[in-house]
């Protein structure tokens, strides 16, 4: 189950945001519960004592703590939380690139842009918590998939870079690199840059046409025949991260 924190001082806004979620959540199937606070101290008491949720609808005007000051708090406890900023002036966008917040909306909310917002907070937190399972000398290894950084095919094995710094080994594969990695390909987040490499894009630092620096300073090289895929696939992907 997501868990879900809704703040706005305006009660009216958060109760019809309250409604709106309820309503995406029967549409989709989905289980959400979702916390309102009308106040940000008391949001912000919730952090403190070590409540997170998954998502987090903030307003970005509120009396004594304003949303990005609230969002420097979550951060600090969750780097991967979904953060969308509500508001009636588009003036303090800025500001929320500090807080890395995934969405900005405008009051009055528009239907199209709430579900958009919504799906795309849902598919990533469906993300970080799949898992790649790896077979190992030393057993099943259960990886999240947001955890990989990039996995290199190496004499019928799988060299996996994972964000910790540790590089995880499988054992011989039966089957050939791609049909391993057909699941894993299925996220919006993995692409197959050469025969021998798949990417998390998520974790790309600097993108050349012909290769990736990843955040561990890798270098990633991009085949030839896979330039243009690839660079259609990451811009889509910096898009719809804006």
């Amino acid at each position: 189950m997501m868990q879900i924190a809704l703040c706005d001082d305006d009660q009216t806004s958060l109760n019809f945001l309250e409604e709106k979620i309820i309503g995406y959540a029967k549409e989709k199937k989905m289980h959400l519960y979702v916390d309102k606070f009308n106040c940000a101290k008391e949001l912000r008491k919730q952090i403190e004592a070590g409540e997170i949720y998954q998502i987090y609808f903030l307003d970005m005007i509120m009396p004594e703590i304003n949303g990005v000051e609230l969002a420097e708090d979550i951060r600090k406890k969750d780097q991967k939380a979904i953060i969308i900023y509500l508001t009636f002036f588009m003036d303090y966008a800025f500001y929320a690139f500090r807080v890395f917040a995934q969405r900005y909306l405008l009051k009055p909310m528009k239907q199209k842009e709430f579900e958009e917002a919504m799906d795309f907070a849902v598919n990533q937190m469906t993300q970080k918590k799949k898992i790649f399972n790896v077979n190992t000398s030393k057993g099943i290894q259960r990886i999240l998939y947001d955890d990989i950084e990039y996995i290199e095919s190496i004499s019928r094995t799988l060299q996996i870079s994972v964000t910790s710094g540790e590089m995880i080994v499988s054992r011989f594969l039966r089957n050939s690199f791609e049909d391993d990695m057909e699941e894993l390909l299925k996220s919006r987040n993995f692409i197959q840059v050469h025969k021998s490499f798949i990417v998390n894009v998520s974790h790309v630092k600097i993108y050349h046409r012909n290769q990736m620096v990843m955040q561990s300073e890798k270098i990633i090289p991009i085949s030839k025949s896979k330039q243009t895929e690839v660079k259609r696939f990451y811009l889509k992907y910096i898009s719809d991260e804006e």
